[in-house]
């Protein structure tokens, strides 16, 4: 298991995936500095960031862990970040993959992925939108709302919480879709004896298919019930 003490460069030199995580945080995976210097210095909770690490090197202490202990805002801001790592990082990675697998065998078979793979994208970006226009500004007014009780930020929650009680209701899990283009993709098998850009585009398939994992855990299990608490014991005072 990671510690405060443990390095990027020791962590990845372990589990080269993981450096995806750093880079959200903008820390360097090749750093020798320990964990508790680099979180100190660009102020990230890292116990938060060593809990995530832990599950992403072995997806079974998702279950262990007690995401709920962390703050809204902690949750929030690895949420938007996570974001903006797929949709400028692994889809057009995934993408590109994909692209060269068509190019480098031209079966009907990839230009069908090809297009499944693109409505796929546009669903998930479509519905990171929606979570960043509804719930993310929500949760952080909330989240603000319960320390300065300012009138304005009152007015919004009142203003928005029926539709954020909507959206979670309705809310789906991007990761099972993602789940059954992995299932198809599997029944596949690349007849090259070389690592081809198919291959290529399964692997990255399956990490993302676990980050999103534990991205969904984090948001519908953890954010979206702490924001129905917040809600259910949300007492109007100053109306």
């Amino acid at each position: 298991m990671v510690s405060p003490l443990s390095s990027p460069k020791i962590i990845s030199k372990y589990d080269r995936d993981i450096s995806h995580l750093f880079s959200r945080y903008n820390i360097n995976s090749d750093s020798d500095d320990n964990l508790l210097s680099i979180c100190n210095l660009k102020q990230i909770n890292i116990n938060f960031l060593i809990d995530l690490i832990n599950c992403y090197n072995d997806l079974t202490n998702l279950n262990k862990t007690n995401f709920n202990n962390y703050s809204v805002l902690d949750l929030v801001d690895y949420l938007e970040k996570s974001h903006d790592f797929y949709l400028n990082k692994r889809i057009p990675e995934i993408e590109q993959s994909l692209n060269k697998s068509c190019v480098q065998q031209k079966f009907t078979f990839n230009l069908l992925f090809l297009n499944f793979f693109q409505v796929y994208k546009k669903d998930i970006i479509s519905h990171f939108e929606t979570e960043e226009t509804i719930l993310f500004p929500f949760c952080k007014t909330l989240a603000r709302y319960s320390k300065m009780k300012q009138h304005e930020d009152l007015v919004y929650i009142l203003e928005n919480k029926d539709a954020v009680l909507d959206y979670m209701d309705l809310h789906k899990k991007n990761n099972d879709e993602v789940g059954d283009l992995q299932k198809l993709l599997l029944k596949y098998s690349p007849s090259n004896n070389h690592l081809s850009y198919f291959e290529i585009f399964l692997n990255q398939m399956s990490i993302f298919q676990k980050d999103l994992k534990i991205h969904a855990e984090i948001e519908e299990n953890i954010l979206m019930e702490k924001i129905k608490v917040h809600l259910s014991n949300f007492e109007i005072k100053d109306v």
